[in-house]
């Protein structure tokens, strides 16, 4: 019963790394992913091999599952920086989360190179292959799992502040289906710890839940499938509840421009020409802006940008275009040629990218509900 689960989890990730491959869009995030999800497909393979006691058929497979787990904290993080950050970019440096993976090697690199007969007459020992399962190894392993994957959670609560000053749409900021990720992964993670050493000590009724336990991997692999595939992507919009707990005010303090080389009067400049410029070419009606976009329209660095947005105007980019976009808004809903449109539909054509951004902003600058605002203002008309 297990293996066939395990087998069909092997399947549905194979599925689904194929079709995150062929994606188009976010191909970077994706084709990470993917390796994720064909590493996580392997390990259930190895998993599988173990539950029917077949290593002493196939021995060079044997040990391998103490070092393909290796990649995951690696992938996760990069997977996590990858979508959240902005400014991500592959570096070497980064390779340096693959350091644990290339020390296990070079441990395992000797059993590995053993002959057929002396890995067959090894793993014959079944008391001698639990003692070594269960080892400094894999109980680091398990340690390290936990740490890589806490490592990307505050990654993704740490970035998330950073995708405020980068996009004006709040479903480019906040990443529900990731974070939901993360914290199914780090749970599982827990959890695997538990049954790790309720099996090392023969813990009544934990130690039995050993391998079993990878099914919870199995239902991730579903999971993942059905929240791509059904949203179509793989930044996910966020629901209108989701919108509304999105943090009020992420406005950077002026205290980290203290040492800018960016003079006053500079500032002054471009805080007019930016003025100038929604007011002229409204950039704010494309619901897809960035600060990238905006400071290629103003020919300038985006971080000077961003550091005027932040000292000049006292908010993040995100609040500065949606500004904007309110008082367009306001304009434009009041207008009788606009009353063919409803309201969420004046509100798309001011740039909002949903009614979840739409009403997250109208509510916390106006601290009423749209309608309840069209329907002040035309019992005013009527009085």
């Amino acid at each position: 019963m297990i293996t066939a689960l395990l087998l069909s989890g092997i399947i549905q990730g194979g599925f689904l790394a194929f079709l995150l491959l062929r994606k188009t869009a976010n191909q970077l995030p994706n084709r990470i992913l993917a390796m994720l999800i064909m590493v996580v497909m392997f390990h259930l393979f190895l998993i599988c091999l173990d539950v029917r006691g077949l290593f002493t058929t196939y021995p060079h497979f044997s040990r391998l599952s103490w070092l393909l787990p290796l990649l995951y904290g690696p992938l996760i993080w990069l997977l996590t920086q990858s979508i959240t950050d902005p400014d991500f970019h592959l570096h070497r440096r980064q390779l340096l989360s693959l350091v644990p993976f290339l020390i296990y090697l070079v441990i395992l690199t000797p059993y590995f190179a053993l002959p057929t007969v002396e890995k067959t007459a090894y793993l014959a020992d079944a008391r001698l292959v639990a003692q070594a399962d269960f080892g400094w190894m894999n109980t680091l392993t398990n340690f390290m799992h936990v740490g890589f994957t806490a490592y990307a959670l505050a990654a993704f609560y740490r970035n998330i502040r950073k995708r405020s000053e980068y996009f004006s749409n709040s479903e480019l900021i906040d990443i529900l289906w990731l974070k939901e990720f993360l914290w199914i992964v780090f749970s599982i993670m827990l959890f695997s710890v538990v049954t790790f050493y309720a099996h090392k000590y023969r813990l009544a009724y934990l130690s039995s839940i050993y391998p079993a336990h990878f099914l919870l991997v199995v239902m991730l692999v579903y999971w993942i499938a059905f929240k791509l595939l059904n949203e179509k992507t793989s930044l996910a919009p966020v629901s209108e509840a989701a919108a509304e707990q999105l943090p009020a005010d992420q406005a950077e303090p002026a205290a980290k421009y203290a040492k800018s080389s960016l003079s006053g009067q500079v500032s002054g400049d471009i805080a007019e020409r930016l003025k100038a410029l929604m007011h002229s070419q409204k950039p704010y009606l494309n619901n897809n802006l960035t600060l990238s976009d905006l400071a290629a329209q103003l020919n300038i660095p985006r971080h000077q940008l961003s550091q005027v947005i932040n000292t000049v105007f006292g908010v993040n980019f995100f609040e500065f275009i949606n500004q904007y976009r309110l008082q367009e808004f306001k304009k434009q809903v009041l207008d009788p040629s606009n009353d063919h449109l409803s309201i969420l539909g004046v509100a798309l054509e001011c740039g909002f990218n949903s009614k979840a951004t739409f009403n997250q902003v109208f509510k916390k600058l106006e601290g009423i509900t749209p309608s309840d605002f069209v329907k002040r203002y035309r019992e005013s008309v009527e009085k």
